[in-house]
């Protein structure tokens, strides 16, 4: 576990306060009023991945990060928007039962499609 250096903090708190699902360039323009490097923006949310405090979402148009775990996304592929997408947890639990996979550690669930906003247009 890294230590908690004041720029992990920054880093963390960024992340805490955007919803917005943000890719690492676009924390890296959020923190750059902080002067944290770029190196240690790409260095941090490595380990914050490692470590299982941050939540890396695969989508068509790169990777973004989010710091809630209790949900999994819909990407828009129209706008690139990433919303929240929360499922019964019962769901969740009958899938795996039903494949026989008992030692699932992560969940990376992405949704592809066209918003409501993107498809009234």
């Amino acid at each position: 576990m890294e230590r908690n250096t004041i720029q992990r903090q920054e880093i963390l708190d960024a992340l805490k306060s955007n919803y917005d699902h943000p890719t690492i360039k676009e924390l890296c323009e959020l923190l750059s009023s902080k002067n944290i490097g770029q190196a240690t923006v790409y260095r941090t949310i490595k380990s914050l991945v490692e470590e299982d405090v941050i939540r890396r979402i695969e989508c068509p148009d790169g990777i973004h990060y989010d710091y809630r775990k209790d949900h999994y996304h819909f990407y828009c592929l129209e706008c690139g928007k990433i919303y929240d997408v929360f499922l019964d947890n019962k769901l969740i639990d009958n899938l795996l039962s039903s494949s026989n996979l008992k030692d699932v550690e992560h969940i990376n669930l992405v949704f592809d499609g066209i918003c409501d906003s993107c498809k009234g247009k």
